[in-house]
């Protein structure tokens, strides 16, 4: 289901948030092609905030923009993840320990608590799209906070591939208790400014997902999504 535009941000933002959510959502499926016409119908709104909509997507590699033919969701390889696993562990574990030698305000600090306890809440009720938005929140939180906006922006173009994959795979993967119990260690290590283990907690649990993920595609003989 398309999303509700709002009217207090600029229309190529609103495109690009809801056409993103599609790609995420896989409502648009790897490999479907969509004509502009279809996307600026869909979305009522004119030609221009759409094409620059694309071009951002584009640069995310979520899509490719096929000139006269609309867009192309780009699929993404098992290769392809593997990559995008190494750069998230990396800079993610880099923003995790980063933040452990920061003194946090009480409010920036609520922002990684507040996900971690609504994913715990969602296991409690099997409610996998919950916890996986609560994820997404604490990742996001996570590079926000370090103040690194390279690292930030670096991260958040890969981070909506990796995300369509996971989502994707939401069902076929074991309940995540292990994964939210590895956020609260590392909310633990943050609060007590140990650098070293934040960023070792971090790493261990994006090196596990990975693994984890690439089974999973492997086992269904998922080449590509």
């Amino acid at each position: 289901m398309t999303k509700t535009i709002t009217t207090n941000i600029p229309l190529a933002e609103k495109a690009y948030q809801v056409i993103r959510e599609q790609i995420l959502n896989n409502s648009y499926r790897a490999g479907e092609q969509i004509l502009e016409k279809t996307l600026v119908e869909t979305l009522a709104i004119s030609r221009t905030p759409v094409r620059e909509a694309c071009v951002r997507l584009e640069k995310e590699g979520l899509i490719e923009i096929k000139p006269r033919h609309g867009i192309r969701v780009k699929p993404i390889s098992l290769e392809d993840m593997a990559e995008i696993y190494e750069i998230l562990t990396a800079l993610e574990s880099e923003a995790a320990r980063k933040l452990a030698t920061q003194n946090l305000k009480a409010a920036d600090l609520k922002k990684l608590v507040t996900p971690t306890t609504a994913m715990e809440k969602a296991l409690a009720k099997n409610d996998l799209e919950a916890w996986a938005e609560a994820d997404e929140a604490f990742h996001l939180a996570l590079v926000e906070l370090s103040g690194n906006q390279r690292l930030k922006q670096v991260v958040l173009q890969f981070w909506g591939q990796a995300h369509r994959v996971r989502y994707f795979t939401l069902h076929l993967r074991d309940k995540p208790t292990g994964s939210t119990q590895d956020h609260i260690d590392l909310v633990n290590a943050i609060k007590a400014g140990n650098s070293e283990l934040a960023a070792s907690i971090h790493r261990n649990h994006r090196i596990e997902g990975k693994e984890n993920l690439l089974k999973l595609l492997d086992k269904y003989r998922f080449v590509q999504l």
